[in-house]
């Protein structure tokens, strides 16, 4: 599609998908249309010239983490990845997925799990939680109270967008360029003309800061087939 951004124009923090959990709870239990897809990688190609990244601002943010990931990132199947364990000085960064569709009880199938260096998955919540529950959290906070049940995996947990529920938009974003949880580093680019960017949907949370004239460019998105 086709990007225009007018003086003064920004776009706050955000990933371009989703968990289908944090859209809408019970999502994943839903029927799915026929070759039904999700955003897996963001691609975008800027067009202005004489673009001057002091002078005309606009650039990309892109929230990374400070650490490699120890593993695959995004997506695991049909999990998609919803945040992070923050690395420390005995642990790599590690993705954390949720599996929406664990046996338990009606609207309590919920599970968040990690996968290490090896591949090796292990689960943090003991037991499956309700499934609003996310939709509902808004932050890190409650995350860790609620679904990961090791003090030490909940101390190090960050979901990586929070939803978009009453909770969470009441909250301000933090100003800290660590984030959150002080695991992230942030990467400006300037938005000149012939510049590609790419990167995965799911797991980098990026803005566009404050345009000071006309910005000009072109983006897309690689799609993957929804599991069912």
């Amino acid at each position: 599609e086709y990007l225009r951004y007018g003086q003064g124009a920004w776009l706050q923090r955000h990933t371009d998908e989703h968990h289908v959990e944090l859209k809408r709870p019970n999502g994943s239990k839903l029927p799915k249309k026929p070759n039904a897809s999700r955003r897996s990688v963001t691609w975008m190609v800027y067009l202005n010239d004489d673009w001057d990244g002091m002078a005309d601002g606009g650039h990309l943010r892109v929230h990374e983490r400070a650490e490699p990931s120890v593993s695959y990132v995004g997506a695991r199947g049909r999990d998609l990845q919803v945040g992070w364990l923050k690395a420390n000085s005995k642990y790599g960064e590690q993705p954390v997925f949720l599996d929406p569709l664990r046996p338990g009880p009606e609207n309590e199938n919920c599970v968040l799990y990690t996968v290490d260096a090896n591949g090796i998955p292990r689960d943090l919540s003991r037991k499956p939680f309700a499934n609003i529950a996310l939709y509902l959290g808004g932050g890190d906070g409650m995350a860790r109270k609620l679904m990961v049940d090791n003090p030490q995996d909940a101390e190090r947990l960050h979901l990586i967008d929070a939803p978009k529920s009453l909770v969470s938009t009441m909250m301000a974003p933090p100003s800290n360029p660590a984030g959150e949880d002080g695991g992230e580093r942030i990467r400006d680019i300037v938005p000149k003309a012939g510049t590609l960017v790419m990167f995965d949907s799911v797991s980098l949370p990026h803005e566009v800061l404050v345009t000071n004239r006309e910005r000009f460019g072109v983006q897309g998105w690689f799609h993957e087939k929804l599991y069912t």
